[in-house]
């Protein structure tokens, strides 16, 4: 039964008093010292191919429209997110699908994965908890020093890849380029990403040794236990619980 959370001290929310920064056009990827980060990256195969250009045509377009903008419309920002929400559930349920060759089943592979997530651990990233998953993985965890999310993800990415084809003796790309990450808001929205990573096996009813988990012992509450509601059928998640 997966745990509950507690905040950690070294939680900090965003501040929109504070200083923080568009690394990408307009578009609405912020980005401020200290936050922590909802992140998700995935197995080149992890999705079919129409899913993944039916999404890249439908960004595309979306940049295209912004870009026009001599000044950012707040609107069209939120329609925007909207988009990204509803394109975010869809890939999630067809990745919980088990789709592609599910190389993160096997524990041997999905170790590289665990080790290298936590080999620079306080030095250029601090982790709250991460999900490895047969295609995919969740973690919450904030950039350190002068670290950005996004460096520490390449380097996440790069040293994997490279690991895990050494270990199956073969070569090419393995994770897709792109990956989703969002800062985590305040307290409520860390404590629906935190379940949402614990309970994201269940969600997708694996059995144990299909995936691991971890997290770190200052998030764990140790007095209780999430209880998602489970039924035969995989469960599906109200909005609410969703990660946003």
């Amino acid at each position: 039964m997966p745990p509950d959370f507690i905040i950690p001290e070294d939680f900090k929310p965003f501040k929109w008093q504070g200083d923080f920064w568009n690394y990408e056009r307009n578009l609405p990827h912020w980005r401020q010292p200290g936050v922590t980060f909802f992140i998700t990256f995935r197995l080149n195969d992890s999705l079919p191919r129409e899913v993944v250009q039916e999404a890249q045509m439908e960004k595309e377009a979306w940049e295209r429209r912004i870009a026009q903008q001599e000044v950012p419309d707040e609107h069209m920002q939120e329609e925007y997110a909207a988009w990204q929400r509803r394109t975010w559930r869809k890939m999630e349920s067809v990745m919980d699908q088990c789709h592609g060759a599910c190389l993160l089943r096997d524990p041997a592979i999905r170790q590289i994965v665990a080790d290298a997530l936590m080999f620079f651990e306080n030095e250029r990233s601090s982790m709250h908890g991460f999900v490895i998953m047969p295609n995919h993985v969740h973690l919450a965890a904030r950039a350190l020093a002068e670290w950005q999310i996004e460096d520490v993800l390449k380097s996440w990415k790069g040293f994997t890849a490279r690991e895990m084809n050494k270990k199956l003796g073969q070569k090419g790309q393995l994770w897709q380029e792109d990956s989703w990450n969002r800062i985590i808001r305040d307290e409520t929205h860390w404590l629906k990403v935190m379940r949402y990573i614990a309970s994201n096996p269940a969600k997708a009813n694996l059995h144990d040794g299909t995936f691991t988990a971890w997290f770190a012992e200052r998030t764990l509450n140790v007095e209780r236990v999430f209880q998602p509601v489970l039924k035969e059928e995989p469960p599906i998640f109200h909005p609410e619980d969703e990660p946003w």
